[in-house]
């Protein structure tokens, strides 16, 4: 290696930005940029040219009045982009024009907002300016530098932006805030955007200018200054494996400013013969003039060198080939580092890393959303995002009574049977048409010409569900914070009387109001989610407020009044007369998944009749969890959930497993939250010869209080007491089991219960749940003999030998797999499959069996 110090300082004595644009070095001062070739530098450190005979090309001056420190160096061969505090401009045809170059602006923030970062991805033409502390509030504006304007922006609310980090497969944008909130946007070349992921790592952030990059096959997104332990660390989250942490880099003991990946990958041999393939990247800190060089496939730097002891590196650029490294400091100095090839390592082509990002999975194209007019600038409004109280999530299921105190029960309005005269069916013989018996739901034939008694929409519908009656008043707690209260006091309906409705905080005894609204509505429902209070009208109208009281979105109509209305972290769930279901995420202001129907889950054709509306189950529950997944239980036992995945409703528990499973327990309600005592020693006595482990497992899933499956299971077992169905399940056992053809059956129904459970375990993202209930059903099966369907689990956790490379469930499929061959180990039936992936992944020595 080779490292030259430019002999004359640039820049009357300050660099601020340096970058590479195709073969030029570009550095940037307070009011001019120079042009360098970058050949000429590496050769001067190479000793191949004096290093004094090396000039600029040209140098671009800034016109009066557009100085000051420039936070942006980059852009292409025909357009070149610098920023201030204040303004971006750009110059076109730079390179021809040389130093008759003009910088005009593309855009400007008015005091006191502050541009802190400008990130410019030359694929899709988009450059993403982050401004803070404006009067519009924090945001980044994405301006489409094809057509020079402003297309969009991301707001951020309270979050200051401070740093943002390009993806070089130009999907997603990383912003790093000043409240070490770090968040990921998808993008498309449109402008549209939408909130991928926010990263829970605690950093040390700054209010000073970073520059962070990823690494060019795009995997690798670097996360600087994470407090790990007692010095501030270099983490490299896998972008393949969910932003996971992949390993630690450490080595900078001041914090870290500059984090630069070369554009080349490497690969070196080793003794063994094989090949080992790895990133560079070099970093800087903040104080000191050190730069760190670091192999990635290495915890600690390759090398660390002392460069300045008066001054700070400014900026680190990586040259094209990836085998020369350009280092500015604010005292005007340019420092070339110069390497021969072998010093690296082989430098591998362009092709292997377009091959490597080939493998990266492509993100679902963002849906196509017209955008209105361009904004001029910083004149447009930007909607902030709500506040981040310390309201607590709300999801509360209890019903409501028409008081003001409140209960666990609600009144309904009986859904209306008059259909249009023309869909009323006749009897289908003469004997039907003398019967002048009216039946209890006859329908009632009207017409709709000139009234508005009924809404066409709900008379057509093949659905009609029950909608919460208007009630004088009532009070919604949230059952996680019964200090704050949702109250309404319903109005007239109209102008001249309108609904009161206030959120208020119970401290110390002393209540106060923290936010109120007037609306000229009778309101139904209430709820609540992690940062946002909802409520809706009788006719429909869905109103959504911040803990502030900010409306968060305008109020949405649906059109029909609805008849469920929860609420789960982010998530906002509304279930419509009609049977129309739809799912929001409120943090991003867009639907969850397409709109769909709970009309499946009823079945209505099982009794139909020759009348147009038909009886079906009612809907006892609709709720949602935290992921956002729809759960419905019905009036037979039976609950179910929706998979966005698989965009259809899916079987959670059916009354059948209560009549047959093993692992059924029919003495759980939601009423008695403990076992009755009788009925719990006649389990334990059934199941005495048990395997011990299986048993154990089986007791914590049996006691988890926090379970879903467990709760929806305690509602089955309401609905079979409540219809007197659960003393069947005795005679049950006893007759069916009794019966040719049958002796298999309580066994199928005991692993047909428990597949389910694993399935839906794992769609619901109850990942300790599902490593416990694994366990169970692999000893069960090996009990049982099924050494088929054993091995084809443990074969989908061998991952065709990549075992350490995959996880399940948020842990490595090695260790569960170690898990599993361990607890069915004694069991002989499956021995000969245990062993054989026991000695696969090395867990016992081949040469002792």
């Amino acid at each position: 290696m080779k490292l030259l110090k430019y002999p004359r300082a640039l820049h009357n004595g300050r660099i601020v930005a340096c970058a590479c644009v195709d073969d030029k070095l570009v550095t940037a001062g307070t009011s001019s940029v120079s042009v360098w070739p970058c050949s000429d530098l590496v050769g001067a450190a190479m000793d191949k040219t004096p290093a004094k005979e090396v000039r600029e090309s040209f140098e671009i001056l800034l016109s009066d009045g557009k100085s000051g420190p420039l936070k942006l160096i980059g852009g292409c061969p025909t357009q070149l982009y610098v920023s201030s505090d204040r303004a971006v401009f750009f110059a076109n045809s730079w390179l021809e024009a040389r130093e008759k170059s003009q910088f005009e602006p593309l855009f400007e923030v008015k005091s006191p907002a502050c541009i802190t970062d400008v990130q410019l991805d030359t694929s899709l033409h988009l450059m993403f300016v982050l401004v803070s502390q404006g009067v519009e509030g924090n945001y980044i504006a994405l301006l489409s530098t094809e057509n020079k304007r402003e297309v969009d922006r991301i707001p951020l609310g309270a979050s200051q932006p401070v740093t943002g980090v390009l993806d070089p497969l130009s999907q997603f944008f990383t912003v790093v805030c000043a409240d070490r909130n770090v968040s990921v946007f998808q993008y498309s070349a449109s402008g549209n955007f939408k909130l991928l992921n926010r990263l829970s790592h605690y950093l040390q952030v700054d209010p000073l200018r970073y520059r962070i990059s990823m690494s060019p096959q795009a995997d690798i997104l670097p996360i600087l200054n994470s407090v790990s332990g007692s010095t501030p660390a270099i983490l490299l989250l896998d972008r393949k494996n969910g932003f996971k942490l992949k390993s630690t880099l450490v080595g900078h003991f001041d914090k870290c400013q500059a984090f630069q990946f070369s554009p080349k990958l490497y690969q070196k041999t080793l003794k063994s013969g094989a090949k080992s393939t790895y990133n560079l990247a070099a970093s800087s800190g903040f104080d000191a003039g050190n730069i760190v060089i670091w192999n990635t496939r290495r915890l600690k730097p390759l090398l660390n060198t002392k460069c300045t002891d008066d001054s700070y590196v400014t900026d680190l650029q990586w040259t094209a080939d990836g085998l020369a490294l350009f280092a500015t400091t604010n005292d005007g100095t340019l420092l070339i580092f110069a390497f021969r090839p072998e010093e690296l390592g082989e430098v591998l082509p362009d092709n292997e890393v377009t091959k490597l990002r080939s493998q990266i999975p492509t993100l679902e194209p963002l849906p196509v959303v017209e955008k209105p007019v361009s904004r001029a600038n910083s004149k447009a409004n930007t909607p902030a995002q709500g506040p981040s109280g310390n309201v607590t999530k709300v999801n509360d299921k209890k019903k409501i009574a028409p008081t003001v105190i409140q209960s666990t029960s609600m009144e309904f309005n009986a859904p209306s049977y008059s259909v249009p005269k023309d869909l009323k069916r006749k009897p289908k013989d003469a004997a039907q048409q003398l019967s002048t018996k009216k039946q209890k739901h006859d329908l009632e034939p009207m017409d709709f010409l000139d009234t508005n008694l009924l809404m066409p929409s709900v008379s057509f519908s093949k659905m009609r569900l029950a909608a919460p009656k208007v009630r004088l008043s009532l009070i919604y707690k949230p059952t996680e914070n019964e200090a704050f209260s949702l109250n309404v006091k319903n109005g007239s309906g109209n102008e001249q009387t309108p609904t009161i409705l206030s959120l208020k905080l119970n401290e110390s005894g002393q209540e106060k109001v923290v936010f109120e609204d007037f609306l000229p509505k009778l309101i139904t429902i209430c709820t609540a989610g992690e940062n946002f209070w909802g409520c809706c009208s009788d006719d429909g109208t869905i109103y959504i407020y911040s803990d502030s009281g900010k409306k968060l979105l305008p109020p949405m109509i649906m059109g029909v009044p609805i008849s469920f209305l929860e609420a789960c972290g982010k998530f906002l769930l509304c279930l419509t007369s009609m049977g129309q279901l739809y799912c929001w995420d409120v943090e991003r202001a867009a639907l969850h998944f397409p709109p769909n129907s709970v009309y499946p889950l009823l079945s209505p054709n099982l009794r139909f009749s020759d009348d147009v509306l038909t009886r079906a189950e009612n809907i006892t529950m609709c709720t949602l969890t935290l992921n956002g997944v729809p759960i419905v239980t019905l009036s037979n036992g039976d609950g179910y959930m929706f998979d966005k995945a698989m965009e259809s409703w899916m079987l959670i528990n059916d009354s059948w497993w209560a009549y047959g499973s093993q692992y059924w327990n029919t003495t759980k309600t939601t009423i008695a939250s403990t076992y009755a005592d009788d009925a719990a020693d006649k389990h334990d006595k059934k199941h005495q010869n048990w395997n011990s482990e299986a048993k154990g497992l089986s007791e914590e899933l049996k006691e988890n209080k926090k379970s879903i499956l467990n709760y929806l299971e305690s509602k089955t077992n309401d609905e079979l007491n409540r219809k007197g169905r659960a003393r069947a399940l005795q005679k049950f056992a006893k007759t069916i089991l009794m019966k040719e053809g049958y002796e298999n059956l309580e066994e199928v129904v005991t692993l047909s219960h428990l597949e389910n459970k694993l399935l839906v375990s794992l769609r619901l993202g109850e990942n300790d749940e599902f490593l416990k209930l694994i366990v169970i059903y692999c000893i069960r099966l090996s009990e049982m003999g099924y050494r088929d369907r054993l091995d084809d689990v443990l074969q989908w956790l061998y991952n065709d030998g990549d075992y350490k490379v995959k996880t399940v469930a948020g842990v490595s499929a090695y260790e569960l797999l170690k898990k599993i061959i361990v607890a069915c180990a004694d069991i002989r039936h499956v021995q000969r499959v245990t062993t054989s992936y026991a000695t696969a992944i090395g867990l016992i020595n081949e040469s002792i069996i």
